[in-house]
């Protein structure tokens, strides 16, 4: 029989704290799509085409969004060394993930995008923060 593992006192969990590492990372990577995708499309404009403006903003937002997912899983790894948590507490982002990323693909207006993202997001949050306060096993 395995047996619960007593969380020290000292030991460090403020997920509030890493969401927002994660969250100035992810509007890091948006800023920067932003600023020099243009010019890159610009430069490649005669071999790839003109991209629609709806499609250019929602893949900016999908990389943001990637980048947020990425960055919680590593800040999750890093503090709870364990991939079972990390991945229990950023698997609950994924679907911003699949809707920026379908909203890219496809034009979903952004009066769909905007509440549904604002769902996901908040139910994400509750879940990311129930995680690291549940009891761990050894």
């Amino acid at each position: 029989m395995g047996r619960r593992k007593n969380r020290s006192s000292d030991e460090y969990s403020h997920t509030p704290t890493t969401l927002l590492v994660a969250l100035f990372g992810g509007a890091c990577a948006f800023i920067a799509v932003e600023i020099f995708l243009p010019d890159l499309l610009e430069l490649w404009e005669p071999q790839i085409g003109k991209f629609p403006g709806w499609q250019f903003h929602m893949g900016s937002a999908c990389s943001g969004i990637v980048t947020f997912f990425t960055i919680l899983f590593l800040l999750e790894l890093h503090e709870t060394k364990s991939r079972i948590t990390a991945w229990r507490s950023s698997a609950p982002w994924l679907p911003l993930v699949g809707i920026t990323l379908l909203a890219t693909i496809i034009h979903i207006p952004y009066f769909i995008v905007i509440p549904v993202g604002a769902i996901f997001g908040v139910r994400a949050c509750l879940q990311t923060s129930s995680v690291r306060r549940s009891p761990r096993l050894l």
